[in-house]
């Protein structure tokens, strides 16, 4: 099995501080940045075991192939710890050599050059660098957003271990300060946030804007209820209780507007 080879951080940090005059590279379809110095001087390998080289599915317009791809890179590096998966050398490189032609489908810089230099420079510095080291920073890079979040919604009792990250996925764009919130702290958060929504996917995973706006009100509540109680001190089920008391209110609330209006238009009869 090859073992998982990683950018040397003088080198790591040189490219990433010459993303604005190296832009044009970006547009490239070869992997150009194996042609920067030597070997050695560029990359090292460490002592994680790989399953197999990675690989992934270049998105269409049609399917973003995020969960798929998420559950691939999971499984290819297995042996990768949490502390490990921090390291923003691991992602620099992937993004920049294995993935690199996934990277130029999913996130190509043609997409943000339409509102200036700059604002691509910036972006091409968030998808395909680890600028910080924050949740936020690890969530932005085109790679280590797929391991992450199929490392935080794993779970090995399940028939499919991944079914969290598909819920997950299926409603990434209001459930991400969640997801956020729960990196390297008790995973009962999302796994909870995530098992009610999957309890309750009539209700809240067939799509629709009432149904979104449902999931957005349950994270938001669920925030709120943080700044009250320690959510790090809560099991699954906790969660999962708490979320049920508050959407039973939700969908009380619901049936009780309709009448309301119905009333409120009489009288201005």
């Amino acid at each position: 099995m090859p073992f998982l080879t990683i950018f040397r951080q003088g080198f790591a940090d040189a490219l990433k501080n010459g993303v604005p005059t190296n832009l044009a590279n970006y547009h490239r379809d070869d992997k150009w940045v194996n042609q920067m110095g030597t070997k050695t001087s560029r990359e090292l390998e460490t002592r994680v075991e790989m399953k197999s080289a990675l690989s992934l599915d270049e998105p269409d317009d049609e399917n973003l192939k995020d969960l798929e791809n998420a559950i691939r890179v999971h499984k290819t590096l297995q042996g990768l710890t949490p502390l490990q998966a921090r390291d923003p050398r691991v992602w620099t490189r992937l993004a920049h050599i294995d993935c690199w032609k996934y990277m130029r489908a999913r996130w190509p810089v043609e997409r943000w050059e339409k509102d200036g230099a700059e604002k691509a420079a910036r972006n091409v510095v968030e998808r395909y660098f680890v600028p910080r080291s924050d949740s936020r920073a690890l969530l932005r890079n085109g790679i280590s957003r797929l391991w992450w979040t199929a490392q935080l919604t794993y779970d090995a009792t399940r028939d499919n271990p991944y079914e969290l990250t598909g819920v997950l996925f299926s409603t990434l764009d209001i459930t991400q300060t969640i997801l956020e919130r729960n990196m390297g702290r008790g995973p009962d958060i999302l796994s909870g946030f995530l098992e009610f929504l999957l309890q309750n996917r009539t209700e809240l995973l067939t799509g629709g804007d009432k149904n979104r706006d449902r999931i957005r009100g349950l994270a938001k509540y669920l925030n709120m209820y943080g700044g009250v109680c320690l959510l790090d001190c809560l099991s699954e089920t906790d969660i999962i209780r708490v979320l049920s008391t508050e959407f039973a209110k939700m969908l009380a609330n619901e049936e009780k507007a309709p009448a309301t209006k119905k009333k409120n238009s009489k009288i201005l009869v």
